[in-house]
């Protein structure tokens, strides 16, 4: 939400100060959460008298469960609602008579322009006057690329494995050592024990979306990317030909008339209000790329889901992006063969994360849509992420086992025979004899807040901090805000991520699971960016919170150096950790494979009331 705000007064002062400083920390929260349910309406808006939900198709599933998926990813509902709430507490608290916003982002313009038209105050609005993100290319894109990554000779399927497990490709880790399934990056441990339990053959592993993760990707690395690099993993594309995907193709080559039909008709024009602010244009421009973008690559990903099923007629599918694009076309595809489905929570579920978030409405049929496609069996760490699916889902009880936390597992293994060489490690990474702080997050979710926090780094030169990238993301970005300041450095893409933790004195995160794993492992973590999903931590005083460069200065420093506070923190951490049990035993991976095993075995029993 980029845009610079000058405010005048009724007395004539002039202040001028940013958008996102303007919205209050309670309107942050509001904001969230109002986006998530006006998305969610959108599913009820009238088509010549059908709903969204119904009059949009594929298959007879509809496509409304890739559109609010898309609406919620892009966040421009959110930028767009969180420009009006931040308008109406600039108007609330200085009773303005005039406000001038100035911003390059098409999404605050529209929005500002919107809330000017509401007879509160003189709103000048200034540049945001662009069509926004281009989606022609994008868009053609799609069916190119569909043709391109079928160049290579397909793969004939001569067994029909128990488990096929659906998995990123770009994720899968090299090794020099034995191909296994324990190279899959986030559910590795899972799909290992899955292999130890039974045979190996009894586990397939299907490889989808690009082989480079999305910040190093290139539109021609379908044909350009070499060979398999895993006998493990078999690319979507060597089981699903082009005669496969010729549904997907139709829709693909009607996508401009199906960008006409969903943004037409006075019923979805009605429903772009918000807080009477008519926010049409931007609800129009983001239709009309979920019709060009969204749709094909969705029905692209239903084919593809479909032909992998069809060759490999498992026991059961089994992924951990099930609440995605790719899983939810996977569900789909599984229920229609009547194979039950299985998604492994792979990290935090956030508690505004809408893919995870249904309504009741949203399990009962609809025309031949039969209801939300979420997976037979769900399986999860921990009582937290039982909760936040239960309530904030809806899932009923049979679909949600909590079979605990493999990935926790191997990480309290590692620092378990880590630890003794804490010293070592601590020498290696250069802080034997300074404390030590690791950021654990998401570029593309901190960016807005990185200053603050290298501000405040840079003011404490008796601590070091290294920023550990995400896997699905690239360190040079942090160089530009990161870089110059002496007391941080940026760790690569891969570094192990047990070492950095056996030799931190604190975490710092925004929403990364690891704060979480850090409360079993007894690091204290300092989150920022607050309000976020890691809040109900804070709240409960298993997380310490902060927002502005001096105070998370002053945390950083209390957490780091007042044992008295660190050891507050800790005991919060592990009550908390007790009621949800969080917990590492070293089983969970074992636990979780058992369950795959036995509703591949018997699938009969297992198919609940969304099959077909």
């Amino acid at each position: 939400m980029s845009a610079t705000v000058t405010i005048k007064t009724p007395h004539g002062r002039r202040i001028v100060t940013d958008l996102s400083a303007a919205l209050p920390l309670v309107a942050r929260e509001q904001a969230r959460v109002d986006a998530n349910q006006w998305i969610k309406n959108l599913r009820l808006a009238p088509y010549d008298g059908a709903p969204m939900r119904q009059r949009f198709t594929f298959r007879g599933d509809s496509l409304w469960w890739f559109t609010e998926l898309y609406l919620h990813k892009m966040r421009r509902i959110d930028v767009a609602i969180s420009t009006i709430l931040a308008l109406e507490a600039i108007v609330a608290e200085h009773a303005p008579a005039k406000v001038t916003v100035e911003t390059a982002d098409p999404t605050v313009g529209a929005a500002a322009r919107a809330f000017s038209r509401v007879p509160t105050t003189s709103i000048e609005v200034l540049g945001g006057e662009g069509p926004g993100r281009k989606i022609g290319w994008p868009s053609f894109a799609i069916g190119f690329n569909a043709r391109l990554s079928r160049l290579r000779a397909s793969r004939s399927i001569d067994r029909h494995p128990n488990v096929a497990a659906f998995v990123h490709t770009a994720f899968w880790r090299h090794s020099g050592a034995k191909d296994g399934p324990a190279q899959e990056s986030y559910v590795g441990a899972v799909l290992n024990a899955v292999a130890a339990q039974g045979r190996e053959s009894d586990l397939f592993c299907v490889g989808v979306g690009p082989r480079r993760n999305f910040r190093a990707r290139r539109w021609w690395d379908p044909v350009a990317a070499g060979g398999d690099h895993s006998r493990m993993i078999t690319p979507i594309e060597r089981i699903a030909p082009n005669r496969a995907l010729q549904d997907s193709f139709r829709l693909w080559r009607d996508r401009r008339r199906l960008a006409h039909l969903v943004t037409s008709g006075q019923g979805i024009r009605d429903a772009a209000r918000y807080h009477d602010c008519d926010l049409w244009p931007i609800l129009e421009r983001e239709l009309t790329a979920v019709a060009m973008l969204q749709w094909p690559w969705s029905a692209r990903a239903m084919d593809e889901a479909g032909a992998a099923l069809d060759a490999l007629q498992p026991g059961a599918a089994v992924t951990y992006a099930e609440a995605g694009g790719w899983g939810r076309a996977l569900v789909l595809e599984a229920r229609r063969r009547q194979i039950p489905s299985i998604g492994l929570q792979h990290g935090f579920i956030y508690r505004h994360w809408l893919n995870y978030r249904h309504e009741l409405d949203e399990f009962k049929p609809i025309g031949r849509d039969i209801g939300c496609p979420i997976p037979d069996r769900t399986l999860v760490f921990d009582r937290y992420a039982e909760a936040t699916l239960r309530e904030g889902g809806h899932f009923t009880a049979d679909r949600v086992k909590v079979t605990g936390n493999a990935r926790l597992d191997d990480l309290a293994a590692q620092i378990a025979m880590l630890r003794p060489i804490r010293s070592t490690i601590r020498q290696e990474l250069g802080v034997a004899d300074r404390s030590l702080a690791v950021l654990a997050a998401k570029f593309s979710e901190i960016r807005h807040v990185l200053g603050d926090l290298t501000e405040a780094v840079a003011g404490l030169p008796e601590m070091q901090l290294i920023i550990k990238p995400h896997p699905a993301e690239t360190a040079e970005v942090y160089a530009p805000i990161a870089g110059g300041i002496s007391n941080i450095s940026i760790a690569p893409t891969r570094a192990d991520l047990a070492r950095l933790l056996v030799a931190a004195d604190a975490i710092v995160t925004m929403n990364s699971t690891v704060a979480i794993d850090a409360i079993v492992l007894n690091v204290p973590a300092l989150v920022i960016g607050l309000p976020n999903n890691l809040s109900p931590f804070v709240d409960g005083g298993a997380m310490v919170g902060a927002a502005g460069p001096a105070e998370i200065r002053d945390r950083l420093q209390s957490l780091l150096y007042d044992q008295d506070a660190r050891r507050k923190v800790i005991a919060a951490g592990e009550a908390f950790a007790r009621r949800y049990e969080l917990r590492s035993d070293g089983q969970a991976a074992r636990r979780a494979a058992t369950e795959i095993l036995a509703m591949a075995a018997h699938p009969s029993a297992q198919r609940g009331e969304q099959t077909r």
